[in-house]
């Protein structure tokens, strides 16, 4: 073996000295090309370009769609808020400008049963209203209990016991007729337990205003199994002529003379008769029994 090395240890240290050759011209080569080569002065440039390029190539936001799923806007401006101007907003009615006061109401809950009655401040005359109707031009909407609404200068407007602001109502003629008294004692009189006595004057007065009559009393339509029959009587006034005559809150006013009055153009029907009528009877529904009232003109 060591005869072996020995007749070949030239060819190792040939092959030796060969590889260190070539590493060292290796070496040589790669510091000639760095010193030949031109200095890189783009390298700066180089890279942000790539930057640019790596920008570029991201997907861009879709505002659109972003605003659909968040409710923000997104690359957009701020919509302009327009506020509303003063007489836009909605306040509900305003006080009419019509020359008519309110003297009182008959609210039904079916609201074509309701009426009312209204003075016209310049005729001083009374007028009964339903819905529907016009009045000095304005169509009435609705009628409630302490006021009617009305349609009237494109706007809804509403029509109370008061004046009109900036106008001063003109006084109230009572159409009373003279010597007639409004005390019980001396206009209507109790001749039983059912039956009364009332002064032509004092009766004569009654027929004659029945705008007062309105506001002495408040009634509403009675109803029994589904159907009108009558109306009845609730916030009656004191020392008024619906208790002179023996009517009770309560009470439900049914037939007068034989004539129903389930209905309000019956009742006002019934009305009009009462002007000629000198003998009345009035059945009425109390506390689930029946009463007749009987009164005589004198």
């Amino acid at each position: 073996m060591a005869l072996i090395f020995r007749k070949y240890f030239w060819l190792v240290n040939g092959a030796f000295i060969l590889c260190v050759a070539m590493f060292g011209a290796t070496t040589a080569n790669l510091f000639v090309e760095q010193a030949l080569a031109p200095p890189l002065t783009g390298m700066e440039t180089s890279r942000a370009h790539a930057s640019e390029t790596r920008e570029e190539a991201r997907t861009p936001i879709d505002g659109e769609r972003l605003a659909k799923l968040t409710g923000l806007t997104f690359g957009k401006d701020e919509p302009t808020v327009v506020e509303p101007k003063p007489d836009e907003v909605a306040t509900g009615p305003v006080r009419s400008s019509l020359r008519v006061k309110l003297l009182g109401t008959l609210v039904a809950s079916n609201a074509q049963w309701s009426f009312a009655s209204v003075q016209d401040l310049e005729t001083q005359r009374a007028k009964s209203l339903m819905v529907g109707d016009e009045l000095m031009g304005a169509k009435v909407l609705s009628i409630e209990r302490e006021r009617i609404i009305v349609a009237a200068n494109n706007r809804e407007e509403f029509i109370d016991g008061e004046a009109s602001p900036g106008m001063s109502a003109a006084p109230t003629l009572a159409r009373t007729v003279p010597g007639a008294s409004s005390g019980a004692e001396n206009g209507v009189r109790a001749t039983g337990e059912n039956s009364y006595e009332i002064s032509d004057k004092e009766f004569t007065n009654a027929v004659a205003n029945p705008d007062q009559l309105l506001t002495q009393a408040r009634a509403i339509p009675a109803m029994e199994n589904g159907q009108p029959v009558g109306f009845k009587l609730f916030s009656i006034k004191p020392n008024s002529l619906y208790s002179k005559i023996g009517l009770q809150n309560g009470d439900v006013l049914k037939r007068i003379n034989g004539l129903s009055i389930d209905s309000v153009e019956r009742a006002l029907e019934a009305f009009t008769k009462l002007r000629e009528a000198r003998h009345i009877e009035v059945d009425i529904g109390r506390g689930g029994g029946s009463v007749r009232k009987v009164y005589d003109v004198r």
